[in-house]
């Protein structure tokens, strides 16, 4: 009776351990699985340039704001131009904020075709703006979007624009632009 009692609780034991090991191989197997990475489809420099109608002045009025952006240089991807427009109030000092845009990017390659980016406001540190979005038609939709400018003769207008001359254009470049899956 002894030794059934040592079967016993020696099968318990084995049946324990077995039932510990399969609940953790499920465990490593549910979240060990790789992690996807990120799959870059663009990467491109290049530059803007943004007109002002009516021209930006002293005064706060609402102007439609015009930008043709060309992404010229790409590590990964075809080049593009980008085309956006909004509507804002503005003045000669340097905006801190700004409302989301649309962007068409028209790729030039063989397979041609557009991306409509849907932009978030902006984060706007001087001269340097921070977009992010999310392409939502066309060529790449569902990617995410990164694209960094820099203004490079906003700043330097704006002395004038405060003595009196207006701003009816602003050139800059586009350090970069990423869209990824």
């Amino acid at each position: 009776m002894l030794r059934n009692a040592k079967i016993k609780t020696l099968r318990i034991a084995q049946l324990t351990v077995a039932t510990i090991m399969a609940a953790a191989a499920a465990v490593c197997f549910t979240f060990a699985a790789p992690a996807r990475a990120a799959v870059i489809d663009v990467q491109c420099v290049g530059s803007f340039n943004r007109s002002f109608s009516p021209a930006i002045t002293v005064a706060p009025q609402t102007v439609t704001v015009t930008e043709a952006s060309d992404y010229d240089t790409c590590l990964i991807g075809p080049s593009a131009t980008g085309a956006a427009s909004l509507t804002l109030s503005l003045t000669c000092v340097p905006a801190t904020t700004a409302p989301p845009e649309t962007e068409t990017v028209t790729w030039n390659d063989a397979t041609g075709g557009t991306s409509t980016i849907s932009w978030s406001a902006p984060t706007i540190v001087g001269q340097t703006v921070l977009f992010t979005g999310t392409v939502t038609a066309g060529r790449y939709a569902g990617d995410s979007a990164t694209k960094l400018t820099s203004g490079i003769s906003y700043l330097g207008s704006v002395a004038g624009c405060l003595l009196g001359t207006p701003i009816s254009s602003t050139t800059g470049l586009v350090d970069s632009i990423v869209l990824t899956q």
